[in-house]
């Protein structure tokens, strides 16, 4: 191919990449399309085509290059816009399930505005149903995030904020290897490898958790404390502090990683403000929560989820004690936990890069010694607290081990950007990372069915549609409980086959659609009218007792 030719080539290759991203979720076919099955042959035929032009006009990226400021924006823009179509696709295909994005932080967003913080309204988990989501957790950034609601109530303000996170932490990711002289390339590729891997795809696949902001505000964190910016530091670690009430932990870690790569250059002033401060703000931030909030909403003096590490300990501080006087017990949970999986996409560099990981090992502990089986899998949105500090250590790992069969700095930058982005494009990168699937019909037709039953004085609605139902208090979602409730004998279901059910199972589902139909419903949905005890299919309540997870799912955590 001639050389006036390539960028022709280039540009024709990008656009078939967005056309097969748009297209194939909007024409249903294939049914699954993985991000890295598109990217990795797309990249290939990319340096196919650009290896006359760019290395034959000497054009590959020197020592000193750098991305300019502009470059840098324009490629988030795009990133960005890729994310959220990749986030709204998932919303459309009925993959993003009302538990726990609905209940827990979309319609709370809505209540709030009308008044009650961050109240839930009908939970899978009967506890957690009529109270504020501040019993749970120290969710004070959620009343400035609920903000935009009052200007025009939709969900997709959350999952606009996952991206934006996301994009946020990738660009502090990449000033930071900046920052350190790594080279626009590999810092480049490292920005680029937080995005990519799968830990934060599973985090993006939730729709929105309050956790995805951890993703944005630690990288912020460690490149005002690399600049000894103080101002952008305490702001950043405020802004940790109002996520969650455990911001204490990626907190810490963030000192961990100052302190072992910058100690020795700051000012006794600047040791206790980056190192000792945040960790000790964040710490009284937890015992305000715990001491005071939880039993003030809940008249509990034990938090919610403190049952997760019972096996340790009745109470929390009891716990904690229980893990450091067993420490090899808590090594063996660690050793068959999904951090092994967790740190799978980073190619296991950050074991050579360790000293920006090595604050995460009470994160790794505390997860893995929990007796909840998603949390020690890292699986759904765990594990975004990890993905900053590893994707830098991975990417240092990855330098180091380039310098020493590399003797040209410029040549081993580049060999480590290449590894550094092929780990999470080549591993782990299946069923865990992004995929996208066709919009699905059913989930279009929501809104039309519940115009059809504009009448109806209760509509108890399948959670895998109850994400499009709006805010009617009239609509509620579809449980055990709500489906045995005597108050809603006569109530309507609106149900679907194709989509999901928790807490019921699809052979629930056809058994409730065996009802009594109210009347025909749009795209594929099925309304039928609920008696009491109901004269069809089963009430499930799981097999643990009423209201207990079903098999194949995850209760709230």
């Amino acid at each position: 191919m001639s050389i006036g030719r390539a960028p022709t080539a280039l540009a024709a290759i990008g656009l078939a990449v967005v056309v097969v991203l748009v297209g194939a979720p909007l024409v249903g076919w294939p049914r699954v399309v993985r991000l890295p099955a598109v990217l990795v042959p797309a990249l290939a035929l990319a340096l196919l085509v650009a290896r006359r032009w760019c290395w034959g006009e000497s054009h590959l990226p020197g020592v000193d290059w750098q991305p300019s400021g502009r470059l840098v924006w324009c490629a988030a823009l795009i990133v960005g816009c890729g994310l959220f179509w990749y986030v709204l696709t998932r919303f459309r295909s009925g993959e993003i399930n009302a538990i726990d994005f609905t209940i827990y932080y979309d319609r709370p967003c809505f209540q709030t505005i009308r008044g009650r913080p961050l109240f839930v309204e009908t939970s899978d988990t009967p506890g957690f149903s009529n109270r504020s989501e501040l019993a749970d957790h120290a969710y004070w950034g959620m009343l400035l995030v609920c903000s935009p609601y009052a200007l025009y109530p939709s969900p997709l303000w959350l999952h606009a904020l996952s991206v934006i996170a996301v994009v946020g932490g990738g660009i502090h990711v990449l000033r930071i290897l900046q920052r350190l002289g790594a080279g626009g390339a590999l810092a480049s590729a490292t920005g680029l490898a937080f995005v990519l891997n799968d830990n934060t795809a599973r985090t993006l696949n939730y729709g929105f958790h309050p956790e995805v902001l951890y993703a944005w505000f630690v990288p912020w964190m460690i490149h005002a404390g690399l600049r000894g910016a103080r101002k952008s530091f305490l702001a950043a670690t405020l802004a940790c502090v109002l996520v969650k009430e455990d911001a204490c932990l990626p907190v810490f870690a963030a000192s961990v990683a100052l302190a072992m790569n910058r100690f020795r250059a700051m000012t006794w002033t600047d040791r206790f403000l980056f190192l000792v401060l945040p960790t000790a703000v964040t710490l009284a931030n937890l015992g305000v929560h715990h001491g005071y909030v939880v039993p003030m909403l809940t008249g509990e003096s034990r938090p919610t989820y403190a049952h997760f590490w019972a096996t340790y300990g009745d109470t929390p501080m009891a716990a904690l004690l229980g893990m450091v006087t067993h420490p090899w017990r808590v090594l063996k949970s660690t050793m068959t936990s999904g951090i092994f999986k967790t740190v799978q996409p980073h190619l296991f560099l950050p074991l050579v890069g360790w000293r920006w990981a090595l604050g995460t090992v009470p994160i790794i502990a505390l997860y893995s010694a929990s007796a909840n089986e998603q949390v020690r899998a890292f699986g759904i949105y765990y594990s975004i607290v990890l993905v900053p500090f590893f994707v830098i250590a991975a990417s240092a790992g990855a330098l180091r081990l380039a310098r020493r069969v590399v003797t040209d700095v410029g040549h081993a930058r580049l060999a480590a950007a290449v590894v550094v982005l092929l780990g999470p494009l080549l591993v782990g990168s299946g069923h865990r990372g992004y995929s996208l699937r066709p919009w699905k019909t059913e989930i279009a037709a929501v809104p039309q069915a519940l115009a059809y039953l504009a009448d109806e004085p209760k509509v108890l609605v399948q959670s895998g549609l109850f994400p499009h139902a709006g805010y009617d208090a009239r609509f509620q979602l579809l449980t055990p409980e709500t489906l045995n409730d005597p108050r809603n004998a006569g109530a309507v279901l609106l149900l679907a086959r194709r989509v999901g059910a928790y807490p019921f199972r699809g052979k629930d589902v056809a058994g409730l659609i065996q009802m009594a139909p109210v009347r025909a419903m749009p795209g594929g949905l099925t309304a039928v009218r609920l008696s009491h005890p109901p004269t069809h299919g089963p009430c499930p309540s799981g097999p643990g007792g009423r209201g207990a997870p079903l098999p194949g799912f995850s209760s709230r955590t």
